[in-house]
């Protein structure tokens, strides 16, 4: 260790040391090019692959296609009973903010939209508070006595919470009928869905095939 002795100094000498050390003074650092010299030169860094789920998921990249490895066609074959003759692949993006990354996969019947598509969209947010926020956003308006809107059926066991939601305005109708299984755990979340354009689709039918496809991807 330098030992740094005390300087001492005649009273006349102070002005011009004082001017002399002013001039030898090192810049201030600059934000913009020193992120650790303040927040405003700070970036926010991308939330881990798996966002503290503890699930294992390929890594993915903002800008580019999705990784949709975390599911095989065969996967989906055996769950939903069709084979996969397309399948429409995201490109990653930033969600902004709390939102972290966006990114998702659809596997479909036909490529013409009819029959079946099976969609996988996960959120990976900066931190679990984005999460929960998310999830509660998504089912405060749900009418649990299934009269129009948006049903809330809550699923035990799968993840930190979990919920599957229907839109029964959907159904019977010669559009499309939309289920979706919601499910978090810790900062990542899962959206398994199926849209159905068959009709006369019985709401929650589908619970089981979703809860099945989010464990063979995420927990298989």
């Amino acid at each position: 260790m330098t030992s740094r002795l005390p300087l001492v100094a005649a009273p006349a000498s102070l002005a011009l040391l004082a001017l002399l050390l002013a001039g030898c003074a090192a810049p201030a650092a600059d934000p913009a090019t020193d992120p650790g010299s303040g927040s405003e030169g700070t970036t926010e860094t991308e939330p881990p692959a798996d966002a503290g789920s503890g699930l294992d998921l390929p890594g993915q990249t903002v800008g580019s296609e999705t990784d949709c490895s975390f599911l095989s066609d065969d996967q989906i074959s055996s769950i939903w009973g069709f084979d996969v003759v397309d399948l429409d692949i995201s490109t990653v993006i930033e969600a902004g903010g709390v939102g972290g990354i966006l990114y998702g996969c659809d596997w479909n019947q036909s490529d013409d939209g009819t029959g079946l598509t099976i969609g996988v969209d996960v959120r990976e947010f900066v931190s679990a508070d984005g999460a929960v926020q998310y999830v509660a956003d998504a089912v405060s308006g749900a009418e649990f006595d299934g009269d129009g809107g948006i049903v809330v059926e809550p699923v035990s066991g799968v993840g930190d919470e979990a919920a599957v939601l229907a839109n029964l305005n959907q159904v019977d109708t010669p559009q499309f009928y939309n289920e979706t299984l919601m499910v978090r755990s810790g900062a990542l979340l899962v959206e398994v869905n199926v849209t159905d354009i068959t009709g006369g689709v019985t709401p929650g039918q589908y619970q089981n095939q979703l809860i099945a496809t989010y464990e063979a991807a995420f927990t298989g």
